[in-house]
């Protein structure tokens, strides 16, 4: 088989990179590739072609301009010279992963050209910077990446004669990579810039088209692959539904089964009786008895030297769940999947790697995205656990798994311990893996000592690279200074500032030494740390030399001239000491250095001129934030608060859509969408009044030239912006279900629709009465709402097949839902409020139950008679009179009715009547006779003799 031969049939090079076993015929690429596959890159990164890529690359790398043409005139265009290019672009970026994410320690010093040399470096780490956001400085072997970077984003797409050669999932890899370089981290949220993610998004899509066709060479090992590794970029970008699609669909396409179920069981030590406790049961496609057997044998292999797990030690807890044994050997679970039915939670079969991937991925995503508290950490906890109780068989996949669990328990009290000694364990073995011996070469790394005693794995004992970068994309994992800064910050979370600040200082991580001091209250050496970085001292560079806290800088101020060229991450540090000194024109240096694409800043300015009031400038500042960075949420939400402020509502209701598209689960944003949209409808109702007060068209944008003729827009309808409004604060009081400042909004507008939106009225009264109840008591009821929803009730007539009796509403009705609410919500609160009874009463009659009616009328009477206040208040004397009058009318007409066993309601209801009448009259003789209600409660007197 030729080189030519593989380039012009079916075979793309997104497939050849995971089929290069193919290779192995071609005399002229036999033994790079068998290289390749046998993890030895540094044999090829010093071959010819390797070294001569590395020199183009340090003639080109300041400038992107100068990459594009670098391979232009004729070299390089063969079919050989692409797969030699490619080879060398993987090995040079496994070999960068090796050396900084997974070890084995890899000696590179004779392999870059000018290695002793700090100018190609630099120049590396600078061609980096983003939209004013730049890499982690101390980068080891930064070289490596940046080579694979020109091969697979500037070599690659390229014609050669006859054939269009692409690698869009190596291109995908790298642009990735980089972003998350550019964030310091490897899970969560990214810096300000969205140029690198429209690249891969585009990437993504023509991949997916490629992998999934229907032609499609790809494997479904393949797909799952891609699929998860799509889910673990999804979830660096912070796009967490996209993520969870990405994962639904590569347990599709892989076969997998999983379910989130429980099962009988004792968590603590002292559990007496067995309760139901969380478990995964999983069961990979084809899974069998003999997975295990297979795990087993290739455990020594595959995992070697891996991070020990360590165990809990608490005085409580147990160190895993106690499952009841079954009295037969398969457990009965209806809720469970059938493929899962009669599955035991500890003896669960043996999963592919692939399908523990997509448990820990599922893992990450609800611990990233989940609000962080007690319930939902017990629900995502198992998960990680599945995946430790299989035989480990990956060393990446067993190493991630500890650290997903170490991230997932540190929520926890009970757990944190174990949490941040587990993350030590793991930084400790990723260091011994990673670190090499200490040289001379121009680097600048911080070396970073072991600290606790874990003896380097021999060659024998560790596993291999090649295992171990097998699904280091799937599994997102961290780099050795990214997982440093995670243990910082866990350090920080359990009380430990002094160990965060060690690391942070190690690393030289300047920004978030500042921010670590600034936690602790020590302003002065924050700004110092800060403006040590962005000024030279007024003494000279000399002062540069000492270590930051040398007692010769101990009291230096950092105020001499500004450092030119400015140091890397100068916009995010030029920021910080604006938000150490509250001073705009800090922000704004930020925003100048940065060439105006550092949306931070603008946001600061903007949070800044919004206090301040200035709210055109702070408009301003949110317009040009979004412009630079589209899919940052909050610049959108903000820009429309401000909108809805200055009365742009137009304005608002695009921002804050813009917003909900980026991040639907925000129920502040809805709830001012909704406020935008109810404004709109109210300036709306305002200009059809003037219209149809001068009897003229609404006013609408004129156009003077002739010649443009644009086609009419439809009027926009009031009653579809308030229909909007309504699907606004719904939506908002979903998410945020115990605001009932959302749902009273939600009443407000549906008893603004015409007719009033009665099932949204109830569904809102009922969720203010629910919130506010345990508080307020009968405050919390509406008695406007509730005495509208009364009145639609009684409104209607019983249907013809009501019959006799008392009248039950159908089920799923008005009535029905209203009568529940009133007697489960209302009547237990009733204490004080007597016009309640009076509406239950209206209910109680509609529904022919007459007994409850008069108790109804008789708790008002008493609620209103009771105490002495009426007998000096004359608008209290009259309140009594009426309800006086509505119970002698409840007794007239509800007394001499029949109840369902043929008895009357109350047999002797005109006494009662008299009795009440008289009780009224005595008390208030000395206050109030010979007033007009004096005489009205006479005549009711009087007519109760007759």
């Amino acid at each position: 088989m030729s080189t030519n031969s593989i380039l012009l049939g079916d075979v793309s090079l997104d497939s050849l990179i995971f089929n290069l076993e193919s290779l192995k015929d071609i005399p002229e690429l036999s033994l790079v590739v068998k290289s390749f596959l046998d993890g030895d890159y540094k044999s090829i990164l010093r071959n010819s072609t390797t070294q001569t890529l590395f020199g183009k690359l340090s003639e080109v790398v300041s400038s992107l301009e100068k990459q594009e043409t670098v391979f232009q005139g004729g070299k390089f265009d063969t079919a050989q010279d692409a797969i030699s290019i490619l080879i060398s672009g993987l090995a040079a970026f496994n070999a960068f992963l090796q050396a900084n994410v997974t070890g084995p320690p890899l000696d590179l010093r004779d392999v870059i050209p000018g290695k002793d040399s700090t100018s190609l470096r630099d120049q590396c780490l600078r061609s980096l910077d983003v939209d004013g956001s730049s890499v982690y400085q101390h980068i080891p072997h930064v070289e490596l990446f940046c080579l694979a970077r020109m091969i697979f984003v500037t070599y690659f797409p390229r014609i050669i004669p006859g054939t269009f050669l692409d690698c869009k999932w190596m291109r995908v890899r790298v642009n990735s990579f980089h972003q998350r370089l550019l964030s310091g981290l490897s899970v969560g949220r990214l810096v300000d810039t969205t140029t690198l993610q429209n690249i891969i998004e585009k990437d993504l899509k023509a991949l997916e088209d490629e992998i999934f066709a229907s032609d499609s060479s790809f494997s479904t090992e393949s797909r799952v692959q891609f699929l998860l590794e799509k889910a673990q970029i999804h979830i660096m970008q912070g796009l967490d539904i996209k993520a969870k699609e990405d994962v639904k669909r590569a347990t599709t396409t892989s076969g997998f089964s999983y379910a989130l179920s429980g099962a009988l069981g004792k968590r603590t030590k002292f559990q007496q009786n067995d309760i139901s406790q969380l478990v995964v049961f999983a069961k990979s496609q084809d899974s069998d008895n003999n997975a295990a057997k297979d795990a087993s044998k290739e455990y020594s292999e595959n995992v070697g030297n891996a991070p020990k797990a360590l165990e809990l030690n608490d005085d409580t807890l147990l160190e895993s769940i106690d499952f009841t044994k079954p009295a037969s050997d398969k457990v009965e679970n209806s809720a469970l999947p059938p493929e899962l039915k009669g599955m035991q939670p500890d003896q669960q079969p043996q999963l592919k790697p692939r399908d523990q991937i997509t448990l820990l991925t599922e893992a990450t995503i609800k611990d990233t995205y989940s609000p962080l508290d007690k319930l939902n950490s017990e629900e995502i906890l198992p998960y990680a656990v599945r995946v430790l109780s299989d035989k480990p068989t990956n060393w990446q996949i067993y190493t991630q798994a500890l650290l997903v669990r170490s991230r997932i328990e540190s929520h926890r009290s009970r757990t944190m311990e174990r949490s941040v000694l587990q993350l030590q364990v793991i930084v400790d073995q990723i260091i011994a893996d990673t670190q090499e011996e200490p040289s001379s070469s121009g680097d600048c790394i911080p070396e970073i000592r072991v600290t606790q005693f874990l003896p380097r794995a021999k060659a024998s004992e560790s596993a291999l690279v090649t295992e171990r970068l097998k699904y280091i994309f799937q599994l997102s994992t961290p780099t050795r200074w990214e997982i440093e800064t995670e243990l910082a910050f866990a350090w920080s979370n359990a009380g430990s500032l002094v160990s965060a600040l060690e690391i942070f200082k190690r690393l030289k991580l300047w920004p978030e030494t500042a921010l670590c001091y600034h936690s602790v209250g020590e302003e002065g050496k924050a700004k110092q740390v800060v403006r040590r970085q962005l000024y030279y001292s007024s003494k000279g560079p000399e002062m540069d030399v000492y270590d930051i806290d040398a007692e010769a800088v101990r009291s230096e101020k950092w105020d001499g001239e500004m450092r030119s060229p400015p140091p890397p991450h100068a916009p995010r540090l030029w920021c910080i000491l604006g938000d150490l000194d509250n001073d705009p024109t800090y922000w704004q240096r930020a925003w100048e250095i940065s060439k105006h694409r550092y949306a931070r800043a603008q946001r600061t300015l903007g949070e800044y001129y919004t206090k301040a009031g200035d709210l055109g400038k702070a408009r301003e500042a949110y317009m040009q934030a979004t412009v630079v960075n589209r899919q940052n949420n909050e610049s959108w939400s903000r820009l429309g608060d401000i909108d809805l402020r200055v009365g742009n509502w137009d304005g608002a209701i695009v921002a804050f859509q813009q917003s909900i598209m980026i991040d639907d689960t925000d129920a502040k944003t809805y709830s001012n969408l909704g406020s935008a949209l109810l404004s709109k409808h109210d300036e709306l109702i305002s200009l059809q009044k003037v219209a149809t007060k001068t009897g003229s068209d609404i006013p609408s944008l004129e156009i003077e030239d002739e010649d443009v003729s644009l086609p009419k827009e439809k009027p926009e309808d009031p009653k579809d912006i308030l229909r909007q409004a309504l699907r606004a604060y719904k939506r908002g009081a979903s998410i945020a279900h115990d605001n009932w400042k959302i749902w009273d909004n939600v009443i407000t507008i549906a008893g603004r629709m015409s007719p009033p939106s009665f099932p949204e009225l109830l569904m809102g009264l009922r969720a203010v009465i629910r919130i506010r109840s345990q508080a307020v008591g009968e405050v919390a009821v509406d008695v406007d709402i509730l005495r509208a929803l009364v009145g639609e009730v009684i409104s209607r007539d019983r249907p013809e097949t009501a019959g006799s009796g008392i009248y039950i509403p159908a089920r799923g009705s008005l009535a029905r839902a209203v009568m529940d609410m009133v007697d489960t919500d209302v009547v237990p609160l009733i204490t004080n409020r007597a016009e309640l009874w009076a509406l239950v009463e209206k209910l109680k009659l509609y529904s022919r139950d007459y007994v409850e009616a008069l108790a109804c009328a008789e708790k008002a009477w008493r609620l209103v008679s009771h105490g002495e206040g009426w007998l000096q208040d004359k608008e209290a004397w009259k309140g009594v009179v009426a309800v006086t009058d509505n119970l002698v009318s409840a007794y007239e007409n509800y007394g001499s009715m029949e109840k369902e066993d043929g008895s009357l309601v109350e047999k002797g209801w005109r006494m009662k009547a008299r009795s009440a009448v008289r009780g009224v009259m005595g008390r208030a003789r000395d206050s109030w006779e010979g007033t007009e209600e004096w005489d009205t409660l006479q005549m009711l007197l009087d007519g109760l003799k007759s």
